[in-house]
Order: C-alpha cells, then structure tokens, then sequence
C-alpha cells in the first residue's frame, strides 16, 4: 500500500471504528434476548445483505464467510452464499480484494491484498456446491495466488498481505497455508485442475516446517502459541488424531474460565501495524467465533466433553449481552477500550454458533 492509499485507508478506518466506539458507548450493544433469537436476526438480516461481516467491518470478507458458510448452510441460507459466492468471483481480477461492497465500485484491500481471498474464496463455494461452476476462474485466480504468494521450494504461504489478523506486520505463515492446503483439498477432491493439483503434499510438508512438536508456530522466527496458527488446522481436519490430540493439549494453556484466549501473549510495538498500537492486548482476549471454530474442530476430533465446555463458557460470557460480540475480555466483559469498541451483531461468531448446534 502506497503513502498516499494508507492514509487514505487509516483515516476511514479511524472514523469508522470511532464511530462505532462512540455508537457503543452511548447505546449499548443489541440485545435479542437469547443467542437463539440472535441468531435467527442476525443471520436473517445479514442474508439480505449478502452476508456482510457487521459493525464497523463493512462489506463482504471471504475470510469470514468461509468460516460462516457451514453455519450459514445449517440455517438454511445455501442460496444466499452461493450467490454471494457468484458475485465475489465477479469482482475478482488481478487485486484480491478483503472487502467487498455491493452497491458502489469500491471494493478494498485493508489494509492490504488478501493472502486469504483465493482459499477463503474456494471454501465458501464448496459450502454452497458452486465451486465446479467457477472452475475456470478459479484455475486463473490460482494461478495468481501461487505467483503473489506462495513459496514453491518451501511450501509454504509466506507472501505479505492481509489475513485473519490483520493487525500483525508478520506474514501470518501458518494460517495461511493451513488455508491455502484446506482449499486444494478440496479442489482436488473435487478434480478441479488448478496450479496447486498435486500440491497437497508438498503444502503439508511445508506446514510441517512450522511443527515444533507440541503446536504449529504462527510463523518462522515466533513460537509464541496463537489459535490462527492451530484452530483451523482443526476445525478443518487438516492433522491426523494423534498430532490434533497434541495441540488441543497445548492450547489448553489459553482456556481461561470465560474461554480460549487468541494469542498466549500481547504483540510487541514492532509486531504490529502502527494503527493498533493502543489495542495490542486485544489479541489475547477472547474471540467468540475463534472458541466456536475450537468446538467444531473440537467436536471433529473426538474432544465432546471439551467443545461443550468451551461452548458454555462463552454462552455464559455472552448471555447478558444477547448478541454475539467480535471479541471480549478475559473478565467476561466486551471489549471497549481506547477508542476501539468490539463488534456487536458478528456475522460470522453467530453463523458458527449455528454450525455447532447442528453437529
């Protein structure tokens, strides 16, 4: 991004969450009563919308959709995702976009191209039975993503760019790549012809790379122990029984007893980008749809009596707000801080919820 583009980028982004903030602080969070309503609301609404991610995260973000397509699925919105899932294909050319915004010509790359787009992008799809349909824009958007960034000799995703945290400098290495070798799975699986064909392997050989025999590492040079690096490795069963059972016992260092915290440490000031300097404790918080995405993984695995407890103890957490929140403190309380006020309404911590009561 470009002098002129980041500031471009970091005033609206300032405005928005300050907005937000205030909206807060001032009135409070919805609240639907019980999760239950919530999310019939929530995702009710939000299908109208195509399954925008809420709050002051505007538009459409594939790496969200791809974690609530399954939840979204369950609740009876297949068509809604498939559709969406059309209109993003449309969008994409040679930028991969994070958000995406009906109605108007300016989609954005906050603050960054998405490393994620392209395998969140081809999750989604499959979710909604749409990916043979997009087969021929999905080789050439392939084709693009090995070029930006992937590391053939290696294995690995390790292009910079935007991803699940999009606060760390840091290329998010093994999130990304446990997103990129979910998605050519599943291509595989499905006999669409893709750059990545026959790279399963050779993709979970490199995931290995960031194995240090007790968790993956969040990238090369950092062994601090955080759930982008290990959740998704189980929610989409990318790990044999025996390594899942090894990192679920890691991260038992991060349950607390209002959840599963993000990330076992704060960010130092150079590890993030400089607008989230005053919010660098926000990673070890709890994130709803981070403890949901455990459970499902969790419940994948075996672990019944461990995905409830997660489960109830962010319900609990939850329950006096009546709605689900982006993210709250380890004390229980949402997240408002500095300018920085949680999403309320979170699309995807609703869409994954459902998921989970359907298992």
């Amino acid at each position: 991004m470009g002098t002129l583009s980041a500031t471009r980028y970091y005033s609206r982004e300032l405005w928005r969450r300050l907005a937000h903030y205030g909206h807060v602080r001032r009135h409070g969070y919805p609240d639907h009563g019980s999760l239950e309503r919530a999310t019939e609301t929530i995702l009710a609404e939000r299908a109208t919308g195509g399954v925008e991610s809420g709050g002051h995260f505007h538009g459409i973000w594939p790496r969200d959709l791809c974690f609530a397509a399954r939840g979204l699925v369950a609740a009876g919105y297949r068509d809604t995702v498939a559709k969406t899932g059309d209109w993003l294909v449309s969008q994409l050319s040679d930028i991969f976009y994070t958000d995406f915004h009906t109605g108007t010509s300016v989609n954005a790359a906050t603050p960054a191209e998405g490393v994620d787009t392209f395998p969140a992008l081809v999750l989604l799809l499959a979710e909604a039975d749409r990916l043979e349909y997009h087969a021929n824009a999905i080789a050439t958007l392939a084709a693009l993503h090995d070029r930006k960034f992937v590391d053939s000799e290696l294995g690995l995703v390790t292009g910079a760019g935007s991803s699940w945290w999009d606060s760390a400098a840091a290329p998010r290495e093994a999130y990304n790549t446990a997103l990129l070798l979910a998605a050519t799975g599943v291509l595989e699986c499905r006999g669409i012809e893709t750059v990545f064909t026959g790279r399963s392997g050779a993709l979970r050989k490199g995931l290995g790379r960031l194995w240090n025999g007790s968790y993956f590492d969040e990238h090369r040079g950092s062994s601090v122990l955080a759930c982008d690096a290990n959740v998704p490795v189980l929610y989409f069963g990318l790990v044999e029984p025996s390594v899942a059972e090894t990192i679920v016992d890691s991260l038992g260092v991060l349950e607390t007893s209002n959840g599963l915290r993000l990330r076992e440490a704060s960010f130092s000031r150079r590890e993030v980008h400089p607008f989230f300097l005053l919010h660098r404790d926000y990673h070890t918080q709890i994130w709803p749809w981070n403890s949901f995405a455990y459970a499902v993984g969790l419940r994948r695995y075996g672990f019944d009596e461990r995905a409830r407890r997660e489960a109830e103890r962010v319900e609990r957490c939850l329950a006096p707000v009546g709605t689900f929140l982006e993210l709250y403190r380890v004390t229980g309380e949402p997240y408002v801080k500095r300018g920085y006020a949680a999403v309320g309404d979170f699309t995807v911590a609703a869409a994954l919820w459902r998921e989970l009561q359907s298992l």
